[in-house]
């Protein structure tokens, strides 16, 4: 046991110094530079929340317009913008991997804590209005979860065939079409509520707008099959990861 704490303490200390790195590299050396960490999902989400307030209605279904809105948004960045960033990210950090102590998940982990740092953030510095906050906070977590694991599988993925990334530019646009963000489960036919219910992304919104408008609204959210569905996605990530070296091409 002593050497698995030993190790286990030697592995954060690379994680830690990745972190490091990963801040400097993308947002510099300026303590402007690393509050841009804070600002960058405002100034993406902010603009898009002012123009819909400007040309809908205040409420729709009877919900408050902003709140519904925002509570989707920052979970959307989360999944669109960790997945953008986890691309490519093995053959782009090659040189690491001639440490020994270096590994495939210890690359993932800093680009992960930094989308996730971020967005949490920015989530706790403008969001307030909320009936239950556990309930929204799990259904956050799961977001997470679910943004993770997707994270996984596209970066050990788009190391076997550039048709990943192809693939992934529609899809993270479409995906704000299908997920949630602009739609209950109760809104839509129960057959194609089935459908809906069955993916964890719509899952953990359902749990969101729980904890968002309480017992206003009915939700169909389930924390028990949301876990098993996330948990077998992070497996199936975690298997093509450790795979995924074996694709890596040094020119």
């Amino acid at each position: 046991m002593s050497s698995f704490w030993r190790g286990l303490r030697i592995q954060w200390r690379v994680v830690h110094a990745l972190i490091i790195r990963e801040i400097y590299s993308r947002f510099g050396r300026e303590s402007l530079g690393f509050a841009w960490i804070v600002a960058e999902p405002l100034v993406f989400a902010l603009p898009v929340l002012f123009v819909w307030r400007a040309v809908r209605n205040p409420s729709e279904h009877g919900l408050s317009l902003v709140p519904m809105l925002w509570s989707g948004y920052l979970p959307l960045l989360l999944f669109r913008h960790l997945g953008g960033r986890i691309l490519f990210f093995i053959r782009a950090n090659v040189p690491l991997f001639y440490h020994q102590r270096v590994k495939l998940f210890d690359v993932f982990v800093p680009r992960a804590l930094l989308e996730i740092f971020s967005n949490l953030t920015a989530l706790l510095i403008s969001f307030t209005v909320s009936r239950d906050l556990p309930m929204f906070y799990l259904g956050y977590f799961f977001m997470i979860w679910w943004a993770v694991a997707v994270a996984l599988i596209i970066g050990a993925l788009s190391e076997r065939t550039d048709w990943v990334q192809q693939a992934w530019l529609p899809y993270s646009y479409l995906y704000m079409m299908f997920s949630g963000f602009f739609f209950l489960a109760d809104w839509l036919p129960p057959s194609l509520r089935y459908v809906a219910l069955l993916q964890p992304y719509t899952q953990a919104y359902e749990i969101i707008r729980a904890g968002v408008f309480g017992t206003t609204i009915t939700t169909y959210g389930d924390p028990a099959y949301t876990t098993f569905a996330l948990a077998a996605l992070t497996l199936i990530g975690l298997w093509l990861m450790r795979e995924a070296r074996q694709y890596i091409v040094i020119e």
